[in-house]
């Protein structure tokens, strides 16, 4: 990571901390309460068999919103139970996979966000890759390239967050956030 990348985190991180009240009551206990019954039911059931899970899960993530076909979200459950009980969760397969379905426009997509909510379904220590996340970092998204290139460019955005969110939990760097997160969510 560049210096003035690293300087751009530590001042979020600093924002962060010293506006922790504000950022905590701007997270709805809905959506804490959404997250652990998909992580709850993730737990307990087969997704492929658990149509609430998958409605709940399309509309908490916007899986719904993002023009994609019923045979990609049937493909995306299957992929989210095969890979239940990996210890190594990569991206290449289930994207290559996820990829050979084309959205509603007829296009080819790589859908690295949702593959990153599915890997944090199975893990929960798996950051979450999406739009705002990459506006945090001051990432793009890329829009051109093939395949590979699309996922060189993902993965080593994805590695640059990894690494910060790493940082931030070995080094406890959001304390009072934290603690004020604990406080209202229990």
């Amino acid at each position: 990571m560049e210096y003035n990348q690293m300087g751009k985190i530590e001042e979020i991180i600093n924002w962060i901390e010293n506006n922790s009240t504000e950022v905590i009551d701007n997270i709805e206990h809905e959506s804490v309460d959404v997250y652990n019954f998909l992580k709850n039911e993730f737990a307990k059931s087969n997704v492929n068999e658990n149509y609430l899970f998958q409605f709940v899960f399309r509309s908490f993530y916007r899986v719904d919103n993002a023009g994609l076909t019923p045979e990609f979200k049937k493909e995306y459950f299957n992929i989210l139970e095969q890979y239940r009980n990996e210890k190594e969760l990569e991206f290449e397969k289930p994207l290559k996979r996820l990829s050979e379905f084309r959205n509603r426009k007829g296009q080819k997509t790589v859908q690295f966000s949702f593959v990153t909510k599915m890997f944090n379904t199975i893990d929960d220590s798996f950051p979450i890759y999406d739009s705002k996340v990459a506006r945090m970092f001051s990432l793009r998204r890329p829009s051109n390239g093939d395949f590979d290139c699309k996922l060189k460019k993902y993965s080593g955005q994805f590695n640059e967050i990894e690494s910060v969110y790493r940082q931030v939990i070995k080094e406890n760097l959001l304390p009072k956030t934290v603690q004020i997160f604990d406080q209202n969510f229990k």
